[in-house]
């Protein structure tokens, strides 16, 4: 690798910093070296799990009741309780003369 000029110190000066830039640019060789095989050993390992585990076979919706759960319809409406008829009204023929049907007058009780 031939080393090239870049700043403006003297020759000797600079020679002096080729040994860290050759060092510098082993290490990155070596780090790319090692990521890139770490990130294939990954891959290799999900895709070993991804085919070789198999998936559970438990059915989780066996239990469940999966008709209410769609919309409502006519139908239930339909089905729902009747309001009460209201209190029939009192008879026209019963006198007005008895106990139950005066209202209480406050100068009885004195």
């Amino acid at each position: 690798m031939q080393q090239v000029d870049f700043s403006s110190w003297p020759r000797d000066q600079e020679q002096s910093f080729v040994v860290y830039e050759q060092r510098t640019s082993e290490s990155l060789k070596k780090a790319m070296v090692i990521g890139i095989s770490a990130a294939v050993g990954v891959l290799v390992l999900a895709l070993g799990i991804y085919a070789g585990v198999p998936p559970d076979k438990k059915d989780i919706t066996k239990d469940m009741n999966m008709s209410n759960l769609g919309k409502r319809t006519k139908k239930a409406d339909a089905d729902a309780p009747k309001p009460a008829p209201a209190p029939a009204a009192a008879p026209a023929d019963k006198p007005a003369d008895s106990a139950a049907d005066k209202p209480a007058d406050s100068s009885d009780k004195k």
